[in-house]
């Protein structure tokens, strides 16, 4: 029914997109995308309704906060400005009359509801859900948590507390006065003009928007959402996909269904006509061997066969400019790819010929 996204600020998009580009580096997708959602400015959550569905928009209200139905958002303004509308009296009461076997206590609070067979205890149900546990559980599960007690003393103990109690008297017409909240509701449902809510077919929020919804059910939807999609950012990975190929980005998989790759190089396979230098063969040679394992720093220890870190102090610096030309260069060509752990790694030979294009923009490669 409803369809959640979760995108990019521009100005954050365009500060990674720029430090991918000015790097060489191959980057895991979803471990970039995680890094991206950690801070909640740089990105924004999109509600709207899923494709070919029922759904018929969002009721907003003040501060865009949305409903998925009016009744929820009329209940919402109605809430936050009650004491425009009414005025509270704690009055003293007669004791409810009626046969009463037991009374019904909240599961959650252990607060006593009243006997089902009490005239207004519907209205009792709800107004205890709204003044106790609106935005804490769904009002189904609150339901599902009620307990039935069959003392005498527990039903004199709900008898005794509800000789006090509240009357609500409507502040335009002080002889209209409601014994229930939910009366009270029902009455300014039926006869205010409320003309505070928007409907939408689409909302923008931020994390911390998220906060302020009161529509159990949505909220608890969406920080499903964004829970889900901080493990395993599947759904945010597509849009990423897309704009990143549009920025001259390209995407590479270790396998078929492997892990997805993104860098500002293209690739560039050797085939069996290509011909290097013998130096950057010798390079190339070692990296090989090593199959993905070695690193960018331990590559010229090996190469040189020097086992001091500071391999530059006892090698000849002729050749130690010419090995990281020559390394530079295989990176920045596309033949070798360095990944963001500093490992290097070089594809087999493959029986193509030079004039071959990859068009695909999210290629195996690995």
């Amino acid at each position: 029914m409803i369809d959640i996204n979760l995108r990019p600020e521009e100005v954050a998009l365009k500060v990674l997109i720029n430090t991918l580009r000015n790097s060489c580096k191959t980057y895991q997708l979803f471990p970039l995308i995680r890094l991206f959602l950690e801070k909640e400015d740089r990105f924004f959550i999109v509600l709207s309704g899923q494709q070919h569905s029922d759904f018929k928009g969002f009721y907003t209200v003040a501060k865009k906060i949305p409903f998925l139905s009016m009744e929820g958002a009329l209940d919402y303004i109605i809430h936050q400005n009650w004491a425009q509308y009414f005025k509270e009296e704690y009055v003293v009461l007669e004791k409810p009359k009626g046969n009463f076997q037991s009374v019904n206590r909240c599961g959650i609070t252990g607060a006593l509801l009243g006997p089902p067979n009490y005239h207004l205890y519907a209205d009792l149900l709800r107004e205890h859900y709204e003044d106790n546990l609106k935005g804490r559980c769904a009002y189904e599960s609150f339901l599902s948590q009620i307990k039935n007690e069959h003392t005498a003393e527990i039903v004199e103990a709900w008898l005794a507390g509800m000789t006090q109690g509240r009357r609500f008297r409507l502040l335009a017409d002080p002889e209209v006065c409601f014994m229930s909240k939910e009366a009270a509701k029902k009455y300014l449902l039926e006869n205010s003009d409320l003309n505070l809510i928007q409907k939408v077919s689409r909302v923008k929020l931020t994390v911390s928007d998220v906060g302020q919804i009161v529509d159990f059910d949505l909220k608890k939807m969406i920080e499903r959402f964004l829970n889900d999609e901080k493990k395993l950012p599947v759904k945010t990975a597509n849009f990423f996909r897309g704009r990143l190929h549009y920025a001259g980005f390209h995407i590479y998989k270790k396998g078929s269904n492997g892990i997805s790759y993104v860098c500002a190089i293209k690739r560039k396979i050797r085939d069996t006509t290509t011909q290097f230098s013998e130096s950057v063969s010798k390079l190339i040679g070692v990296i090989e061997k090593y199959k993905g394992t070695i690193t960018i720093f331990e590559l010229p220890k090996v190469l040189f066969n020097v086992a001091d870190d500071a391999w530059e102090a006892v090698v000849d610096p002729l050749s130690a400019r010419e090995f990281k030309s020559n390394l530079s260069w295989l990176i920045r060509e596309g033949y070798v790819t360095e990944f963001e752990d500093n490992t290097l790694y070089i594809s087999p030979v493959q029986n193509l010929t030079r004039n071959v294009e990859i068009t695909n923009p999210v290629a195996n490669e690995f």
